[in-house]
């Protein structure tokens, strides 16, 4: 009967980060998608370039 409870109580502890997760971040397939989102939730566009060398 320990067991069990213990073996629940696991499984509860390793569900706690997928119930725990917050926003997500998810790439526009075009920048026209993106700004027509931006400018749907009336958030800005943050957009960078990264060269090396």
């Amino acid at each position: 009967m320990k067991t069990s409870y213990l073996s629940i109580a696991a499984f509860m502890l390793a569900a706690l980060p997928a119930l725990a997760r917050g926003p997500e971040c998810k790439w526009a397939h075009s920048w026209e998608e993106a700004l027509a989102e931006a400018k749907e939730r009336n958030v800005p566009i943050h957009a960078t370039y990264h060269k090396d060398n």
